[in-house]
């Protein structure tokens, strides 16, 4: 396959990506927004319930989406070698270990924190009408944020202190279910500390 064969699959791929990740996020985004317009001022407990599931289902949607996609720009940044996927996938891309160095990989990883970050920032200053709508997604995307940190952080700090990329990721996540679990548990009490404190001081 000639390189620019090789180069017209990669750009299809990735437009293939981005337009399928940006109608879903426009659709979750669209759907909070018609949800606080629609919310009665006087709600049922079904109503409230079911009113912060849905908007938790769309913080975490969209904090995954922004997440990756950052991992993406800050790979870009980077100049690092990538490889996008050709069906749609959460996970749109992956990362080609043995052809980037240790500041490549630092760029990706630190690109999708920051991406976490602006979505927490742009759930802090939309307005919206009801409250429930607020805090529940500013809750949930904290709690997300922390859940990253916990699963990624380290792996960063590790490769920052001069271990291999690959390494650092294998040796961290060898942990298996104790390491997610105990970044849910933080994950869930953060969201919950913050849910708590804004319906409070509404």
């Amino acid at each position: 396959m000639s390189a620019d064969t090789t180069s017209k699959r990669a750009t299809t791929a990735l437009l293939r990506q981005f337009w399928a990740h940006i109608a879903v996020a426009a659709l979750l985004i669209l759907s909070v927004f018609y949800l606080d317009q629609s919310l009665p001022s006087e709600l049922t407990a079904w109503s409230r319930i079911l009113g912060i599931l849905w908007c938790v289902i769309v913080a975490l949607a969209l904090s995954h989406i922004v997440h990756e996609w950052f991992h993406f720009l800050g790979a870009l940044v980077g100049r690092a070698s990538v490889t996008i996927k050709q069906r749609v996938h959460p996970l749109f891309f992956d990362f080609d270990f043995p052809s980037n160095n240790h500041s490549q990989f630092l760029w990706l990883s630190f690109g999708g924190l920051l991406g976490n970050i602006l979505l927490i920032a742009y759930f802090a200053l939309t307005h919206f009408q009801s409250g429930i709508v607020a805090t529940s997604l500013l809750a949930a995307a904290l709690g997300q944020f922390v859940f990253v940190l916990i699963l990624e952080l380290p792996v960063s700090l590790r490769v920052i202190a001069g271990q291999g990329p690959l390494t650092a990721l294998t040796e961290h996540f060898s942990q298996g279910a104790p390491l997610f679990l105990r970044a849910l548990l933080f994950g869930v009490i953060t969201a919950s500390i913050v849910a708590a404190a804004l319906f409070l001081m509404s």
